[in-house]
Order: structure tokens, then sequence, then C-alpha cells
């Protein structure tokens, strides 16, 4: 297939996706702009595929990324907490790329998509709670003005986003117009709710973490900046299917080891811990999570962890999840987390209160999610005693706002589609503890 006739069809893909988006593709947005713009093929050193990634300490750092078709020399990021319009001469400061290098293609890759370069810059030092104005920059070619808002530093209600599995289901990797449904929705929300200040993204971005899929995923992320040019900033976990190289030049750090488990502290009082179903479940990771929740549990409100395989499959075999029952689970009651973020199994579930591998109303753990940002989404098995009632599972795409306060966490999922019956599940978590554990 020749480059020409899969961007006709790339195009045809979003021109669908504006259709079902209807006024919300008219407020204004650039997103959809450079989606159209990213077709074509990229000039000298353009820069496109504009993104934010937050992994540890979002009140005070940011990683911002994007991609241009040549290598380039001098790629930078300028930035300021005022509004500069994009004039560069006027923002306080510029800071120069941490990471680039050539996106990795494999012999598959040639047929689809052009090569084309990584450029990630880490922003540290910043205020907590405040809007940063940034260009990226490289060589001569500037972007447009976006913006994106540090994490809160003081114990505050706010939300994030969550979701699981926004890739395709077969080879083709332009067939994806739910992923950008789900991806102009989740867009929608955050325009709508302006607490919302992430989305944790619980693993399977793509088919495959080669560049014929991801190319495509980051033309679809930009669909999620709202029309104010703001950036969603996305944590994210390591699914099944982005176990490749393509994985780690699209979600880098300073200084990162790659095993992609660590805990990101959302705000005083709230702490995300990620893991990596990937990699091995005991020994370091189970290690490592042990520490982490003796650290975090003591100081913070709400405590979560977001993986990708189930502990609690809604589909998929039972034992599927015996080795996350075995090596996190207990750790999760020990230190008493308030809620399990799971994916991979394409269906939307909210299982009973568990602990001890038995429901348990008045102390157990609730696991949600199981993955629904555009992948098909499968018929699950309601049979299993830890989706009986009030839990309860069904084959819908979807996306939760999780909403922390100080007394209870409010969890809601969304359909694809606005309407009467926009909202799948609503709950609400209690605290167990005050800003310290066991008061």
């Amino acid at each position: 297939m020749s480059r020409s006739f899969s961007q006709l069809r790339r195009h045809a893909a979003l021109l669908a996706a504006a259709s079902f988006a209807g006024a919300i593709l008219l407020t204004g947005s650039n997103a959809f702009a450079q989606q159209e713009e990213a077709e074509e093929p990229q000039e000298a050193t353009s820069t496109f595929h504009h993104r934010a990634l937050w992994m540890k300490n979002p009140a005070s750092e940011t990683v911002l990324s994007w991609t241009t078709r040549e290598e380039g020399h001098n790629h930078r990021i300028y930035y300021d907490t005022e509004s500069r319009g994009g004039d560069i001469s006027e923002y306080a400061y510029e800071i120069p790329t941490f990471a680039d290098g050539p996106i990795t293609m494999k012999d598959a890759d040639w047929e689809w998509v052009e090569p084309a370069f990584y450029h990630h810059a880490h922003l540290d030092g910043l205020e907590a709670g405040t809007d940063y104005y940034v260009v990226f920059a490289s060589d001569d070619a500037t972007s447009d003005e976006f913006y994106f808002r540090t994490a809160p530093g003081e114990d505050v209600e706010f939300a994030i986003l969550f979701g699981g599995d926004s890739r395709i289901a077969g080879s083709d990797p332009y067939e994806h117009t739910d992923r950008q449904k789900m991806n102009l929705r989740m867009r929608q929300l955050f325009e709508d709710h302006d607490n919302i200040i992430a989305l944790a993204h619980g693993g399977d971005y793509c088919m495959l973490a080669d560049w014929r899929y991801i190319e495509p995923w980051l033309d679809d992320h930009e669909l999620t900046t709202a029309s104010d040019g703001r950036l969603l900033p996305i944590i994210p976990a390591r699914g099944n299917h982005d176990r490749g190289v393509g994985f780690e030049e699209k979600f880098t750090w300073p200084d990162f080891d790659r095993n992609y488990y660590y805990e990101t502290q959302l705000s005083p009082a709230v702490s995300l811990i990620t893991l990596n179903t990937e990699t091995s479940l005991g020994g370091d990771q189970r290690d490592w999570l042990g520490e982490t929740l003796a650290e975090v549990r003591p100081d913070r409100r709400w405590v979560l962890s977001q993986y990708h395989r189930p502990a609690f499959s809604s589909v998929r075999s039972t034992q599927d999840g015996a080795g996350r029952r075995n090596n996190w689970v207990p750790l999760f009651e020990q230190y008493n987390i308030d809620l399990g973020l799971e994916s991979h199994d394409h269906a939307l579930k909210r299982t009973v209160p568990i602990r001890s591998s038995a429901p348990d109303m008045e102390n157990g753990i609730i696991y949600i999610g199981d993955g629904g940002l555009g992948v098909p989404q499968r018929n699950p098995d309601t049979s299993r005693w830890w989706l009986q009632e009030p839990g309860f599972a069904k084959s819908v795409h979807h996306v939760h706002i999780l909403n922390f306060g100080h007394d209870e966490m409010h969890v809601r999922a969304y359909a694809m589609e606005e309407g009467e019956d926009e909202i799948l599940d609503d709950f609400t978590v209690p605290a167990r503890y005050g800003i310290a554990a066991g008061q």
C-alpha cells in the first residue's frame, strides 16, 4: 500500500470522527486542524504530536514531547507562566531537549508510514497548580502556543480521567474510528470539567509498539487537546501490546530505568502507583510496591494503583489474574489502597468490595476498568462472584472520571456518546483515613 493511499484512508477516518463529534469540532480547537495537516508530508523540521507526560512529581516537573520528519539540530521548549501568543522572544524560559533520536522502523512500517524523529524536553522546578504556556521548537520551526497545568501543591479537590486499551483490533493501523471518538469524548469531558488534570492510561495504546501503529495513535492523541490549547498530560502504564522499543521512544523520562513502575504524587493527599504487568510480578517489583505503600499510605488520603492485566478479570479465565492476586493484592489489602484500576479485558466492570478473596462490603477494595478507550468490546462473564451486585460488567466503550474530595472519591464511567444514557456507572468511595493513616 502506498503512503498516499494510506493518507487518504487516514483522512477518511478523521472525517468520520469529525462527523461523529459534530459541535465539539466547531469550538475552534487547533488540535483537529493539526490532525489534517499531519496527513501531508511534514516539511523541514516542523513539529507535530505535541503532548505532555507525567510520571513522578507533576506538581514540579513535566516532560513535553513531539515529533519531526527531519532530524534537525536545535530542539527546545519556550515556556512562561503567562501567555505570549507564540512570540518566542517574549517567553521567560527556554530549555533544550534531553532525548532526541530516530524512531525505530521495522520492515513492515515502511508500507504505512514515513520515518520520523522523537524529541523530549524535561521541565523541572515548576510551580504547583500553575498554567504554563509553551511553544515546541525545532530549528526555525515553532508550534502554536499550548499550555498545561501542573498538579496541585495543596490539599484541594481535583479529578483525573482513567481508561485503557485504545488499540485497534486488526492489522490495518488506520481502522480506529472508535479510538478517535473516545479521544474526542475525553476532550469534551476535559473541557467540561476544569478540575481534570491528567489521563491515567492503563496500557495497550496500539496493536504493536511499532511506528506504523504508534504514529496514528499519536495523531489521535492530539484530539484530546482542549479547544484553547490545553494539553492533557498522560500517566502511562505498559500493556502486553506495548512491549517494543517504540513504547520507550514514546514515553521516556530523564534517568528512567525502563521498568515502568513508579509512584505519581498527584497532590499532597493523593498517590497513584503505576505497576507493570509485563515484567516479573514478584521480586524487585513486589518489594518496591511494599516499600512504596509503606511510605505513602501514612501521608495520603487516597492511594490508588493502575496496571494493565487485571487481578479480577471480567472476560478472561479466572486464573488469568492469579499472579496479580498472589503478589500484589495482599499488599493492596495490607496497606488499604482505595481503588484498583485495571484494563486488558475490553469490557466495563466494577467489582464488589473485596478482601481476603471474598466480598467485604465494609472494608473491601473495589476494582474498576478493564479497558474501553476504543478497542472492540467483549462480552463479560457476569456469573463471577466479584461481579455480583453492587458490582457489574457490560460490553461498552467507556472512560472514568475520578474526583478526589476530602471525604469521598466520586467515580463515574462515561459512555462514548453524550446523552441521556451517558453515565454508565456512578458510585463513591469513603475516605479510609484522614490525611494521615490511622486518623
